[in-house]
C-alpha cells in the first residue's frame, strides 16, 4: 500500500534478452535449414528440433549436460514470456529442446518462426553473458554449419567510407 492507502499493483514486461540482430541470425539459419522455398509447420518444426539438438551436442561437452539442459530451459522460459503459445509446442518431453507442432494452437507462419528463433537466439544470449560472444558465437556456427552475415553481429557496426 502506498501513503495513500492505495494498493500498488506492480508492472511486469517481457524481458527481450536477445539482440534484433542475433535474432534476425537465428530465424535466417533456421528457415535455411528446411530446406524449402514454401515453409510448412512440420518442416520449420524439424529444422528447429535438428539446430536445437545440434547445439546441445556442441555445448555438453564444454559446459555439461546439467547446465546445458538449465540453459535451454531459462531460454525456454524466457521466450515464453513473449510468446506464450511455446509451451504447448515445446520441451513437453523435458529436454526444452523439441517442438511438436502438431499440438500446438493455430499460430501464423511468421509468428511461429518468430517464437522458434526466439528460444534459439535465447540460448545464444544467455550462455553469451555467461562466458561471451567471442566462445559462443563460434561454438553456435561450427554447431550449425552456418555463418553469420556482418549486419548479424553484436556490437556496434563501423562503416568504412
Amino acid at each position: 500500500m502506498d501513503p495513500g492507502g492505495r494498493r500498488r499493483t506492480l508492472a511486469f514486461t517481457t524481458m527481450i534478452l536477445s539482440s534484433p540482430q542475433l535474432r534476425r541470425f537465428v530465424r535466417r539459419t533456421l528457415v535455411e535449414a528446411t530446406g524449402a522455398k514454401a515453409l510448412d509447420r512440420p518442416q520449420l518444426a524439424s529444422a528447429f528440433n535438428r539446430l536445437c539438438e545440434r547445439l546441445r551436442q556442441r555445448l555438453q561437452p564444454l559446459f555439461g549436460t546439467s547446465a546445458v539442459t538449465a540453459l535451454f530451459a531459462r531460454a525456454l522460459h524466457v521466450a515464453t514470456a513473449e510468446f506464450p503459445w511455446l509451451a504447448d509446442v515445446i520441451g513437453k518431453s523435458g529436454d526444452g529442446c523439441s517442438a511438436n507442432i502438431i499440438t500446438a494452437p493455430e499460430v501464423d507462419m511468421p509468428s511461429l518462426e518468430d517464437g522458434l528463433a526466439a528460444v534459439l537466439a535465447h540460448n545464444i544470449a544467455l550462455l553469451s553473458t555467461f562466458v561471451g560472444d567471442d566462445l559462443v558465437l563460434p561454438l553456435v556456427q561450427e554447431a550449425w554449419g552456418t555463418a553469420m552475415l556482418a549486419e548479424d553481429r553484436p556490437g556496434p557496426k563501423v562503416i568504412n567510407e
